[in-house]
């Protein structure tokens, strides 16, 4: 599989550069109150789902019926795991999450929990849309 580079995709590269601007306080406030809306339709194409449908309440049923609340957010533990490289985890899926300086791209908190759903199958609409995609124009 072809490492797949985070922060060329474009939705991410749009949230990473608004997320960016709002970091150093840069953001015009319109744009402030669109962010949740970029970061969530950016996450649907991207994923399938948004980073609240990651959450217990709002599982389908089928996967609430096999996940108690305490076992499905031990799936998401490893996000909490502190790692010099930001990549670590991201690596070994041949997924580079990290900015062109190396660090941490601003973006990753805000899609990490969709990421680990579609790599663990957790949630049945979770999925690598842009693997696809990249898959597709590979061919």
């Amino acid at each position: 599989m072809t490492r797949i580079i985070f922060r060329d995709l474009p939705p991410v590269a749009t949230v990473e550069r608004q997320l960016a601007l709002h970091a150093r306080e840069r953001l015009f406030d319109d744009d402030v109150e669109e962010l949740p809306h970029l970061i969530d339709d950016a996450s649907v194409e991207l994923f399938g789902i948004t980073q609240s449908d990651t959450f217990y309440w709002k599982l389908p049923d089928p996967v609430r019926a096999r996940f108690g609340r305490a076992e499905w957010e031990e799936n998401f533990d490893v996000l909490g795991h502190y790692t010099r490289d930001p990549n670590a985890h991201w690596g070994t899926f041949d997924l580079d999450l990290r900015c062109p300086e190396g660090g941490r791209l601003h973006c990753v908190e805000v899609f990490e929990r969709q990421l680990i759903c579609a790599l663990n199958g957790l949630h049945p609409q979770a999925v690598f849309a842009f693997a696809e995609r990249k898959a597709a124009e590979a061919a």
